[in-house]
């Protein structure tokens, strides 16, 4: 009987292919659904802050903490429509791919983030090269699996 694959479906899942470990910090490409191009990333911090963009482009997951403001620098007609999801309308403009399929040279991670809860994220990851799939309650607690998993396979 042959093996099956595990996979993630979501509209918001982003591949971390890790191709370099420079002085213990891991550096690659992030791939998403709707973009032919990587997002190149140097640091694990950087990897961070590009996912949370992406997340934030998106507005999902939404974010359980706002940033505080004063004074409102969006306008009125700027709002979204509390009907319509921003990543419904990314998705029908620029469609999907496949990025189930990428691959880093020391590790391929796909990522589904399910909350943004408590100023940290929470969801799963499978790590594609044992095809095996982890549940995390942090960003810490993903780039400690990562970094794990990244350094066995050494």
């Amino acid at each position: 009987m042959g093996e099956t694959k595990k996979v993630l479906f979501a509209r918001n899942l982003i591949c971390v292919c890790v191709e370099n470990d420079r002085d213990g910090d891991l550096q690659g490409e992030l791939w998403h659904q709707y973009s032919d191009d990587p997002i190149v990333f140097n640091s694990v911090a950087d990897m961070l802050v590009g996912m949370d963009a992406l997340y934030d482009h998106w507005d999902f997951p939404q974010k359980a903490l706002e940033n505080r403001e004063f004074y409102s620098s969006k306008k009125s007609e700027e709002l979204p429509q509390p009907d319509k999801l921003v990543i419904d309308e990314i998705q029908k403009k620029f469609g999907t791919r496949n990025i189930q399929n990428k691959k880093g040279s020391l590790g391929t991670f796909v990522v589904q983030v399910s909350y943004r809860q408590k100023a940290t994220w929470q969801g799963r990851v499978i790590y594609s090269e044992e095809n095996e799939q982890y549940d995390f309650t942090s960003a810490k607690a993903l780039v400690e699996l990562m970094d794990q998993k990244v350094h066995e396979g050494r």
